[in-house]
């Protein structure tokens, strides 16, 4: 008989977690030493990806049948059953003297893999729904077990001899096996478990769970696949030592492991589906910087892609138990099958890419592709689904799941530019370590910038136009949509001829810090990155050389017009910049209209923070070239001050608007396509007031904001009058208000809102 569960899952969480790192162990052991057998055997390296991808099949095509076990008979039978079935194929691997039998052997030992279905179903059933996420997400920690397998593997093998690491593996697996079957106990069910035809018929008509297994068949089998065949890439591809291609396999899937609950903790907070849309994005980023054949790129390629599949793992598993409470074991030994076989072929494709083309770029292009394919799926299935939940959760929790959402997105964002900056230098061999403080300032507005970006686009009335315009772009298409917006990017972010018909000060001030401002940045944050620097061309020290991206682009002679722009933009630009704010401080002086709304915070200090840094640079240019450097450290200090300050204020205050203003496009977009479709007529006087998908929009953002201006009588709604009409309307109700006896005969539709 079960007994009752305790008031916490811990000791189920932790039994099910020791267990899947055992069976892990077992699993990552052929990979751990493939680098041995293929010299053992001279293996090619087709041959040595079957080696290490055989293991991945079985315990693939296996998760299925023992998902059904386990929700058949109950995790505990079948985890101990299966640790000590293990313990077989692990002691006899040594004995293994030939290629094709170790094949077989390992074939055996891949049943190890087929454990992650039935520690799901053993810990979700002890946990609350509400937790499972986070649950699951520590429980797939246990991959950590094929991290030891293969970091710490080669380094006993090289003490004591490979035939006693898989034989002391046998060992643990028995003792473990046994321990287990004493300590676990099965959650109590009151639910009949389903038979082998109720379960296959889950499959076949749940759609849902090919989906998921679909999710699960990149996060999952990418891990699986690059923990398996980055020791046997990396000796190839750059010439590592089996230790230090083990060790930073090892790192790969410590690092993906280790995000796993991070993953289920976000999928607890704001839903499985916003994290696995993240996670497809980043992905394709990432897996093209691994196209690239040199070891730096290449290393952030794969740890950023470790995190990300890490999260995902932890994202799909809160989708499973949330989808499918009563068949959980059954769609997880589904969806881990996917995710086996999604470690079965990338190995062997790397290696037909290599036999055949010399080359594995190609496989990371596919793992590109299938993020963004996936990407779109999770978008039409899932997230539209999540979208239409949360229409019913409470106001609080939104907000906190937008707050999670917004810094899940920015630390995205911000861990980009980060690879891009280690990337673009060069391993930082073209940093400057002299700006480093202003590295971290622009590395903390990064993800400032990107947090409070989310949060605005999280509000009713931006979120309508965001996506409505996007909407647009997809249904005008994209040719359609640009050939509409280049004028008008044009007129409002360039050339801002709207200013100009306002005032021509007012436009040569906006133009002046526009363009100084722009110029600034498009120099100083190359040079800040290390993604440009200029060297002098080998003996000639009259010529230079500009490299971007550490590729030389072009050259230029010293003392020319060419040079001297390049080398004083900085100086260009913050002459701009005080030319704009002379402009504006002769306005802000003489207009009293602008006098009566300014004020400090808003102003006065972005003006301030300018000035600083445009006199401080120029201060710099001075000492340099009039003053033979004096004063040069104190004025570098204060230029790195005012600069950062800029930086760090630019997320929170007016500086935030050049972010915000490339937006206005899609609103532009919005109002023409508006202008072309239906009209909105107006219930009383009849004309055309506006564009029918604004009123429906307009009426959808007041409900989020809580505002409810439907009426009883046949206008409907208070949206539904003109402005002239309200005005008109309001007018009536006061009048009708204060002289009761006023004739109100043919005020049918003059009524206002009791509220209005």
């Amino acid at each position: 008989m079960p007994t009752q569960p305790s008031n916490t899952n811990t000791r189920p969480l932790i039994l099910g977690t020791l267990s899947f790192a055992v069976c892990f162990m077992a699993w990552g052991m052929i990979s751990a030493f493939a680098p041995r057998f293929r010299e053992m055997f001279s293996l090619s390296a087709t041959q040595t990806a079957l080696l290490v991808a055989v293991p991945v099949l079985l315990g693939s095509l296996a998760r299925l049948p023992v998902g059904m076990l386990a929700d058949r008979f109950g995790g505990r039978a079948v985890f101990t059953v299966l640790l000590l079935v293990v313990a077989a194929p692990a002691w006899l691997v040594p004995a293994a003297g030939s290629y094709p039998m170790l094949l077989v052997v390992a074939f055996f030992l891949g049943i190890a893999g087929s454990s992650f279905p039935v520690g799901v179903g053993f810990v979700s059933r002890w946990t609350p729904a509400e937790r499972q996420g986070s649950a699951l997400g520590v429980y797939g920690l246990g991959n950590i077990g094929q991290s030891a397998a293969v970091f710490l593997g080669p380094l006993l093998a090289a003490r004591i001899g490979w035939h006693p690491v898989f034989q002391g593996a046998a060992v643990i697996l028995i003792i473990w096996g046994i321990a287990f079957g004493l300590l676990a106990r099965n959650a109590p069910s009151t639910v009949r478990p389903l038979g082998v035809g109720e379960m296959l018929g889950v499959l076949r008509r749940e759609r849902l769970a090919w989906v998921l297994s679909l999710f699960y068949f990149l996060t999952f089998g990418g891990f699986v696949a690059f923990s398996i065949y980055l020791p046997t890439l990396l000796k190839d591809q750059f010439g590592l030592k089996p230790a230090d291609a083990g060790f930073r396999a090892a790192g790969f899937v410590v690092l993906a492991t280790l995000m796993r609950p991070v993953g289920g903790w976000l999928a607890d907070r704001i839903g499985g589906a916003r994290v696995l849309a993240g996670v497809f994005l980043g992905v394709a980023p990432f897996a093209l910087l691994m196209t690239w054949p040199v070891m730096l790129p290449f290393t952030v390629g794969a740890l950023g892609c470790a995190a990300l599949l890490g999260v995902g793992n932890g994202a799909v598993f809160k989708l499973v138990p949330q989808y499918f409470p009563k068949e959980t074991g059954t769609v997880t030994g589904l969806v881990g099958a996917m995710g086996g076989l999604g470690g079965f072929f990338p190995p062997l494709l790397l290696g037909v890419f290599r036999d055949r083309l010399g080359v594995v770029w190609p496989g990371f292009v596919l793992l590109a592709g299938m993020a963004l394919l996936l990407a779109w799926i999770n978008r039409r299935v899932f997230l539209a689904r999540q979208e239409v939940q949360e229409t019913a959760l409470p106001a609080e929790y939104l907000r906190g799941s937008e707050r999670v959402r917004a810094g899940a997105w920015a630390t995205l964002w911000t861990g980009l530019l980060v690879a891009a900056i280690v990337v673009g230098s060069r391993n930082l061999a073209n940093f400057d370590p002299a700006l480093v403080t202003y590295t971290f300032a622009v590395i903390f507005a990064t993800w400032g910038v990107t947090y409070h970006y989310f949060v605005w686009l999280q509000k009713p009335p931006t979120r309508i136009y965001w996506r409505r315009g996007w909407e647009l772009v997809r249904k005008r298409g994209i040719l359609c949509s640009l050939a509409g917006l280049l004028p008008v990017a044009w007129t409002h972010l360039a050339a801002q001829t709207f200013i100009h018909r306002r005032s021509r000060l007012r436009w040569w001030m906006h133009q002046l810090l526009f363009w100084g401002c722009l110029l600034a940045a498009a120099i100083t944050f190359p040079l800040v990155f290390g993604w440009i620097h200029f060297r002098s061309a080998g003996q000639d020290q009259g010529t230079y050389v500009t490299y971007l991206f550490g590729f030389p682009t072009g050259s230029f002679p010293l003392h020319t017009v060419v040079a001297w722009l390049l080398f004083h933009g900085l100086d260009l630009a913050a002459v701009m910049v005080l030319g704009g704010i002379t402009l504006s401080l002769w306005r802000r002086m003489r207009d009293r209209g602008a006098s009566a709304v300014q004020d400090f915070g808003r102003d006065f200090f972005p003006l301030i923070l300018l000035f600083a840094i445009s006199v401080t640079g120029l201060a710099l240019t001075a000492s340099t070239l009039w003053l033979r450097g004096s004063f040069y450290g104190f004025l570098a200090i204060l230029h790195a001050v005012t600069v950062i300050a800029a930086l760090l204020y630019l997320p929170f205050g007016k500086f935030f608007h050049i972010f915000q203003r490339p937006a206005q496009l899609g609103v532009k977009l919005y109002q023409q396509v508006g202008e072309e479709g239906e009209g909105a007529l107006c219930v009383r006087c009849g004309e055309r007031f506006a564009s029918q998908m604004h009123v429906d929009d307009l009426k959808r953002g007041l409900a989020e904001l809580g505002f409810d201006y439907r009426m009883q009588d046949p206008a409907g709604h208070w949206q539904n009058f003109c402005p002239a009409c309200k005005r008109r309307t309001i007018a009536s109700a006061q009048l009708r208000l204060k002289h009761p006896s006023v004739d109100a005969a043919d005020a049918v539709y003059e009524e206002a809102p009791s509220h209005g």
